[in-house]
């Protein structure tokens, strides 16, 4: 009795955790629909007409749960605000709001979040923060200048949900005329991750 009650237990945990599986990829793949319909809209596409209409969507690595982790946010209330250079020999002005610790690939690593500092903001409208990264794919099998994740509001409590399988490229990545930030030498992550945008 002892052993069927195990065994019936054991099929539902595997159960439960299929089902978690199918549900995190059904996201992903939703997320990556959504992100290929921006890039046809003419209003937010950063695509010319005739690239969108050529356009059959992105590239994507395999999604993989592994990369979505969860890191431990540290905040750097005492950093200063900063000169970031961008893709146009600019610079706009951010802020270090703390350092995400978190393990990848079987090894401890870190990803320092930003937000921008704007002048003047709209009231009501969100607090972005900005997640840039480089990593060994970086000029090869992914955009040069880096890639890029954000958090619409800054997320409560000290542990952040790091997803890379959202991975995305910045607007500079497809049209020169968009000032994008470099990625901060603080970002540099020294492996592959193989997650999120390739190309289109």
């Amino acid at each position: 009795m002892n052993r069927l009650i195990l065994m019936i237990s054991l099929i539902a945990i595997l159960g439960v955790a299929h089902a978690q599986e199918a549900d995190y990829l059904k996201e992903i793949k939703v997320w990556q629909e959504d992100l290929n319909k921006e890039y046809l809209d003419p209003v937010k596409s950063p695509l010319s007409k005739k690239e969108r209409k050529d356009f059959t969507g992105h590239l994507f690595y395999p999604v993989q749960e592994s990369y979505r982790i969860e890191a431990k946010f540290e905040p750097t209330p005492d950093s200063k605000p900063f000169q970031l250079a961008t893709s146009t020999g600019g610079a706009k002005i951010y802020k270090r709001i703390g350092i995400l610790h978190f393990e990848l690939l079987g090894e401890n690593r870190t990803l320092e979040a930003y937000v921008e500092q704007k002048r003047f903001s709209l009231p009501g409208m969100p607090t972005y923060v900005f997640l840039p990264l480089v990593d060994e794919t970086t000029g090869n099998e992914t955009y040069g200048g880096g890639r890029y994740m954000h958090y619409e509001g800054i997320p409560e409590g000290t542990i952040w949900t790091v997803d890379f399988n959202k991975l995305y490229n910045p607007y500079c990545a497809y049209n020169d005329k968009y000032e994008c930030p470099k990625v901060p030498d603080a970002n540099y992550l020294p492996i592959k991750v193989e997650a999120g945008i390739k190309g289109y």
